[in-house]
């Protein structure tokens, strides 16, 4: 679709980035055009840290971080907040995707509360906290209190319907948006925790089984996902500093127990 050159989105991100990934999914559910800027994350470009050094949002201590999307010539971070403000400026949806943030004033509310839900349980801490822990030990007990969060995710997610998306009619919401990127990346858990996530945790919480099918199945999703291969090499590097740690603690207990 023909734009003007000012409204068009670049879009800086890595694709091994999960919340890089609700940006670029926002982008693509809404069908935005924009410019896919590669940034290393790793070896920070120049044009990288300058253009996070000028987002709204940027940390003032971290050299660059994504997203970030400049548009009209206002260099925006921080992944939730770049998907509403994709939703909110593109929100003609007869020209753009329908808005991921329902117009029912209580579904909006109950999409907003499961944003905050997820990002406040400590998911993600558990999510990385398992990958970058090789003691199996402390990776037992995790997964423990970990699966209380998926039992209540997977209660909460029947607040609608019994399958598909959170919403009804298989509406994705910026719910789908900020969960589904560390959804795809459980492979990473599966392949060096050896956790059988996406089969007997998935049957062990059908509701949430039901919704990462449909997500992972929803043609804009597609265009984003990543394959499990290119996953886990990108995240070996926090496996190989756990499993290095924990050598190095299991030699230290030896040293103590000889004494």
């Amino acid at each position: 679709m023909a734009e003007a050159k000012e409204d068009q989105i670049k879009f800086y991100s890595n694709k091994i980035c999960p919340f890089g990934m609700r940006a670029w999914l926002t982008l693509e559910v809404k069908k935005i055009p924009y410019e896919f800027i590669h940034c290393d994350l790793k070896d920070k470009q120049d044009f990288f840290k300058e253009a996070y050094a000028k987002a709204l949002g940027h940390a003032e201590d971290n050299a660059g971080k994504v997203p970030i999307i400049l548009h009209k010539g206002k260099y925006i971070a921080e992944s939730s907040i770049v998907a509403r403000y994709l939703d909110y400026v593109f929100s003609d949806e007869d020209k753009y995707g329908p808005s991921i943030l329902p117009k029912d004033a209580f579904q909006r509310a109950a999409v907003e509360i499961m944003v905050a839900w997820f990002g406040d349980s400590g998911w993600l801490k558990f999510h990385y906290g398992i990958l970058m822990n090789a003691n199996p030990d402390d990776q037992a007990k995790s997964v423990v209190d970990w699966k209380k969060k998926w039992k209540t995710l997977n209660d909460r997610l029947g607040e609608f319907c019994d399958k598909g998306t959170y919403l009804p009619n298989n509406q994705v919401s910026l719910f789908e948006i900020c969960a589904f990127p560390f959804f795809e990346r459980l492979c990473t858990l599966e392949h060096y925790c050896k956790l059988e996530i996406y089969s007997k945790w998935m049957d062990e919480f059908p509701r949430v089984k039901s919704w990462y099918e449909t997500v992972k199945d929803n043609e804009a999703f597609k265009k984003c996902t990543s394959t499990q291969e290119f996953l886990n090499n990108g995240y070996k590097g926090y496996r190989e500093k756990a499993e290095e740690n924990y050598k190095k603690w299991k030699e230290e207990q030896a040293k103590q127990e000889k004494k």
